[in-house]
């Protein structure tokens, strides 16, 4: 990946919640991460918004990295089935 596109893009970084360890490539918005982002995820079916809020940000090289957290209050609910490892 070339300094130019490293420049427009940063990877986010989901510290817990129902995304916790994955990573994302996520375009900056007139050259700034986002604040607060949702992401919608598939429940049994359904779709299910689940809302995050950056908390800090580290540069690595070239490369800015973006930590979230997740938000309960702010995402729709899951009700989670001790047998289901499907989430």
């Amino acid at each position: 990946m070339s300094t130019a596109e490293t420049a427009k893009e940063y990877i986010s970084e989901f510290l817990d919640g129902p995304l916790q360890g994955r990573t994302e490539h996520r375009p900056l918005i007139d050259g700034d991460y986002e604040k607060e982002l949702d992401t919608f995820v598939a429940v049994e079916g359904l779709p299910t918004q689940l809302h995050y809020v950056a908390r800090d940000s580290r540069q690595v090289g070239q490369t800015l990295f973006v930590s979230y957290r997740f938000d309960p209050q702010d995402s729709d609910s899951i009700e989670v089935d001790d047998q289901d490892t499907n989430i």
